[in-house]
């Protein structure tokens, strides 16, 4: 620390921010190592909790779209999602979505946790470098990877989508099986099953302090998605084909209508989202309006820069700009 006598004396703006800096650097890096409880019965519980006590859960799309089609083209773009709870978590991190994370300035060295469904490009292009980013250019031995058996293993049409080199940087890899629960931060995670065509894809539904978000990704509708699902506030859902289009292993417009009218408890808010070609031109807007007028549930479309906030009074969305363009 530097000490003057000379009440004139006034320090620049450069020797002020390294002061800043230095003391900014310390605060974290203690915050850093304490941030971990790692249980012995293999379940994360992320204590120090980065955002803990919110007052609003933030569910950030850097993209809406899904399929080979939709993806090669990019007439959709197909980053995933962002979510800001207790803990900093992205899902589904497809290609585009550290470059989409900047635009949105959603720092990817923040996070805390990634969860990826399945193996198929469109949901894990991108996470070997996300992994990079959590664990600071894969230095730091920190994050947790939450994935399917098809990420993590390969099978027999893939090989894993993270190298053993980004599997060695993070604090906690997990394959769980539908029905385990693991803890982060002040939110739990159950994950939920899906049929789709690799056999291993898992979603989730994460119990939150205002509510349960449900994530259902690629899966055709099977009768206990209902079961799984039945009570979120928010569900953010694939669905990928519009009505009469309907494919295997994936959900259309009207799987869900009929999953909606048959609840007792039906959500909120619903998010569409892993918009498919056929969507698109068949205008996701329509097909979400639709949903609506039948189920009765407040139906939108994801697109790129799409944000729900959710609190405990209620559900809102906005569209952000992007912040820079990269």
């Amino acid at each position: 620390m530097i000490i003057s006598n000379n009440k004139n004396h006034s320090y620049s703006p450069a020797i002020i921010w390294v002061a800043f800096l230095n003391i900014f650097h310390r605060i974290s890096e203690k915050v850093r190592k304490a941030k971990y409880l790692i249980y012995p019965i293999g379940l994360v519980l992320l204590s120090g909790k980065r955002n803990g006590g919110v007052p609003v859960i933030e569910v950030t799309f850097l993209g809406s779209g899904g399929g080979r089609f939709i993806t090669i083209t990019q007439f959709r773009s197909t980053g995933g999602f962002f979510i800001r709870a207790s803990i900093n978590m992205y899902v589904d991190p497809g290609p585009g979505a550290l470059v989409r994370s900047w635009r949105y300035k959603l720092d990817p060295r923040k996070l805390d946790v990634i969860f990826v469904s399945h193996r198929h490009v469109d949901h894990c292009n991108d996470a070997e470098i996300m992994i990079e980013a959590m664990t600071g250019g894969a230095l730091k031995k920190r994050g947790v990877l939450i994935a399917s058996k098809s990420v993590v293993y390969g099978d027999n049409s893939y090989n894993p989508a993270v190298s053993k080199y980004h599997l060695d940087s993070l604090e906690e890899v997990h394959t769980p099986e539908p029905g385990n629960r693991l803890s982060l931060g002040e939110e739990e995670l159950t994950i939920t099953p899906s049929m789709h065509s690799d056999p291993t894809t898992i979603g989730f539904r994460m119990g939150t302090r205002f509510g349960d978000i449900s994530y259902i990704p690629d899966t055709q509708y099977f009768d206990e998605l209902k079961k799984w699902h039945e009570g979120s506030r928010l569900m953010i859902i694939a669905i990928t084909r519009p009505r009469d289009m309907r494919i295997p292993y994936h959900l259309c417009t009207e799987d869900v209508v009929y999953m909606l009218k048959t609840m007792r408890q039906k959500p909120e808010v619903i998010v569409m989202n892993h918009i498919g070609m056929k969507m698109h031109f068949a205008n996701p807007y329509k097909e979400a309006k639709f949903i609506e007028n039948i189920t009765g549930v407040k139906t939108f479309v994801a697109k790129e820069g799409f944000k729900v906030m959710m609190n405990k009074k209620e559900v809102a969305v906005k569209t952000l700009r992007p912040a820079r363009f990269v």
